[in-house]
């Protein structure tokens, strides 16, 4: 997303102007109106007792819709009166108008009576098999009945780019629409529902572009690949058998991306509409593979809010956490929303590529060059050149025989790849691995000329490894694979780009993690321009995208196991029934939150928790948080005792829970309270979990807890956005965008941060965006006369970073 003009696009205020002025063409605005919105007005009945329909039900909100309607109205009428365009509007998840407008008319109807705020609408982007077993998801269909019955009866909204609903993952065999279904916008949608795709909505025309497609087609693939791992059916694909964790859930298309080249990005206008439709459709999961990376504070989040709104009625809402990892407090909107389950991304057990196998020792992956490929793999004992060239760079001629039926190790660099390859096959090597260099770690295909022998190149990091394997001593025999396949790898290790809490009210976030790289998923075949196109309708995808709909998912298989679990239990029993057993050094609370996602857990799971975790703030070193209490619910169908202990994780210190022993009958609950007796003594993250055990055997609950000490002195940059090039003397606004934040993610929104020029260009002004978004700042600079880098500098405490913005 751009964020040139932060405080216009964020709309944080009511109305910003001056030096945030937006373009001079009409824009889409989202014009919040005051007062609840129907979802929201029913659940509060619900909470109150009222008599009458459950707030999840159609009625309940239904009594205030047209209410709501009619007080927007007065609005819609004012603002089309001042020659601005209405082009939809929100009335359950949330109370707006979606207007089409100029800015002095946006200004203009900021002021008018029952207008809460106005602010341009912002754009959201994509947040873009083996993994079955590592969530245990067979398991958990068995005691669902089995795969046939695997979330059964569940409706799982899809509130993306749409769908190929001829792609075999969503065949309908079997399958009957529920009664009043299916459902279409279009007449030209007709083709694209059945007894499995039971929804299908479009919001293209709410998009900021005229687009040429309005169907739900998927012209991009994400939209597809998201289905297909909720709640695919099993079907053979290229890589082998594949399913959705949910196959026997129906599916809610709802389209809020466009064609690639038109409407790459969504708006508020769409989002907020597509939540509204999936409520009134009675939709149970909504699952959101989207976001953007620079959240609002809560209050402010008119997205977030919805979320809120749309749980509180009933749904379960899952959103993915956002691909701005690795870096602190990265948690995109609205995954930010409290009651959502957002959702981190770890390593798949295995990825897809070429290898190197080692007796002995894991594989690693390599990319062969584009020489001639070999019939067969080629083994051989490994032999270091720098045992022959100190260089290690085999860009000299070598013994004769000295590599005699060996595998080569070659440093990259200096010579050609042909040079290198053509010296060491004069050596008698059966094949080469070319070590990537440090400073540019990745692999490339390499160009090796009129070279033969068989090659290929491993990341910096890879032959690292190798050479550490070789040091061991004895012999290291290598085989090299030039077949596409599985390749296995450490599974439940973070990914780098999955965004990391804490949340910008300081919650713990993300929720849990599952499953989010090296997934060959289905994906659309009709347009060669999308991102995601192949024409064998699969690929292989990486990014908190994917990791959401495996919980959307396992949400159905749980609320399809267990019916009576209303949406709060299924969230509990999904996330404080996560596994603990992840790659340890990865594995803070504000990376993982709960742990890893295991259904089979969340099917068995006998009790649940009001709270999910909790998150005791911040306190300065020598003090300690108020108190929290939880209320936990025994779920299961006999009498249970349970032991309640702590387990911290980080810290010198953890709070203590005020009973070790609770007895509890079904349906019976208990209120705890966990309460730190000692103080913080130093800075730092103390946290682990609140841990309910059976006395008939297994933990039943675990609850991650978190609190920061803080100085408040800044130690890193998250950088959100940056521009990387511009016109050379042009004045860059916002070149960069970045959040201040202490050791343990906590944001610096006082911290004096200085710029300086390091070569050609010159500091505008440093922005503090604190207000809108917690310790966010940015820096606008205007380039030098000439073209080429112009690199600035940032400060503040102990953090250092340089940016680069080419000019052109």
């Amino acid at each position: 997303m751009s964020w040139r003009s932060f405080r216009t696009r964020l709309g944080a205020a009511v109305f910003m102007l001056g030096a945030y002025a937006a373009a001079a063409a009409p824009g889409l605005y989202v014009v919040e109106l005051g007062g609840e919105p129907a979802a929201a007005l029913a659940a509060r009945e619900a909470r109150a007792g009222r008599a009458g329909p459950s707030a999840r039900g159609r009625q309940a909100w239904r009594l205030h819709v047209d209410g709501v309607r009619s007080r927007q109205a007065a609005v819609r009428r004012m603002a089309e009166e001042r020659g601005a365009r209405v082009r939809g509007s929100a009335s359950i998840a949330a109370n707006a108008l979606f207007v089409e407008m100029e800015e002095e008319q946006a200004q203009a109807l900021a002021s008018l009576p029952g207008v809460k705020r106005v602010r341009p609408a912002r754009e959201y982007h994509m947040t873009m098999d083996a993994a079955l077993p590592l969530h245990r998801i067979r398991e958990a269909w068995e005691l669902a009945g089995g795969g046939n019955r695997a979330g059964e009866g569940v409706k799982i909204a899809v509130i993306d780019s749409g769908i190929e609903a001829s792609h075999p993952a969503f065949r309908a065999d079997g399958f009957q629409a529920p009664e009043g279904f299916p459902r279409k916008d279009l007449s030209a949608d007709a083709a694209n529902t059945s007894g499995k795709i039971i929804v299908a909505r479009t919001y293209v025309p709410l998009l900021r572009n005229w687009d040429p497609d309005v169907t739900v087609r998927d012209h991009v693939g994400h939209g597809t690949a998201v289905a297909m791992i909720a709640a695919g059916v099993p079907h053979e694909g290229p890589m082998g058998w594949v399913s959705g964790v949910a196959p026997r859930a129906w599916i809610g298309v709802y389209k809020v991306f466009g064609t690639p080249g038109f409407n790459s990005t969504t708006t508020d206008a769409a989002l907020l509409n597509a939540i509204d439709d999936a409520l009134e459709d009675g939709m149970d999961v909504l699952n959101l593979s989207l976001g953007v990376d620079i959240s609002l504070r809560l209050e402010e989040d008119t997205l977030a809010q919805a979320v809120e709104n749309a749980a509180a009625a009933g749904a379960i809402v899952v959103v993915s956490a956002g691909n701005n990892g690795p870096g602190w407090n990265s948690i995109a909107s609205p995954a930010t929303a409290p009651s959502a389950i957002s959702v981190g991304a770890t390593t798949n057990a295995r990825t897809f590529g070429w290898s190197v196998r080692f007796e002995g020792h894991d594989p690693v992956l390599a990319v062969p060059g584009n020489g001639p490929v070999p019939s067969q793999p080629v083994s051989g004992e490994v032999a270091d050149v720098r045992q022959l060239d100190p260089t290690g760079l085999a860009c000299t001629a070598l013994p004769q025989g000295s590599l005699a039926g060996r595998i080569a190790l070659i440093l990259r660099g200096t010579c050609t790849f042909e040079t290198k390859l053509n010296n060491a096959k004069a050596a008698g090597a059966a094949g080469a691995v070319v070590q990537a260099r440090e400073e540019s770690p990745d692999p490339i295909t390499m160009a090796v000329g009129s070279a033969t022998l068989p090659a290929m190149m491993v990341s910096y990091g890879s032959g690292q490894k190798i050479r550490g394997w070789l040091a061991e001593g004895g012999t290291l025999t290598a085989t090299m694979d030039f077949t596409f396949s599985r390749v296995p790898q450490q599974a439940g290790v973070v990914a780098d780009f999955s965004a990391r809490g804490p949340n910008v009210e300081l919650g713990i976030k993300p929720d849990l993690a599952a499953t989010g790289t090296d997934l060959w998923i289905a994906t659309q075949t009709f347009d060669g321009n999308g991102q995601m196109y192949d024409p064998s309708g699969y690929t292989l995808v990486d990014g908190t995208s994917f990791a959401g709909p495996f919980v959307a998912g396992a949400a159905a298989v749980v609320k399809s196991a267990r019916p009576s679990l209303d949406a709060r239990a299924v969230r509990s029993a999904l996330i404080n029934s996560a596994a603990p057993e992840m790659e340890e050094t990865s594995a803070w609370i504000q990376r993982t939150g709960a742990g890893l996602l295991d259904v089979e857990a969340a099917v068995r799971a006998p009790l649940v928790s009001s709270e999910v975790s909790l998150s005791f703030g911040v306190v300065a070193p020598g003090q300690a948080p108020q108190p929290r209490t939880f209320t936990v619910r025994h779920v299961g169908s006999e009498p249970e005792t349970y032991f309640v202990r702590v387990e911290p994780k980080r810290g010198t210190v953890a709070p203590a829970v005020t009973v070790d022993l609770i007895e509890l009958a079904p349906g019976g609950e208990a209120q705890l309270q966990a309460e730190w007796r000692e103080t913080a003594p130093e800075a730092g993250s103390y946290e682990g979990f609140l841990v309910l055990e059976a006395a008939s055997g297994g933990t039943a609950l675990r609850v991650p807890y978190w609190m920061a000490a803080s100085r408040g002195e800044p130690q890193s940059f998250t950088v959100l956005d940056q521009t990387t090039q511009a016109r050379r003397f042009s004045i860059v606004q916002d070149a960069i965008l970045f959040r201040v934040v202490d050791p343990s993610g906590v944001p610096i929104g006082d911290a004096d941060v200085r710029v300086e020029s390091l070569d050609g260009g010159t500091v505008v002004r440093v922005s503090n965006y604190d207000a809108d978004s917690p310790g966010v700042f940015g820096v606008t600079v205007r380039l030098g006369l000439t073209a080429g880098a112009n690199r600035f500098r940032i400060r503040a405490g102990s953090a250092e970073l340089v940016f680069t913005v080419n000019g052109y």
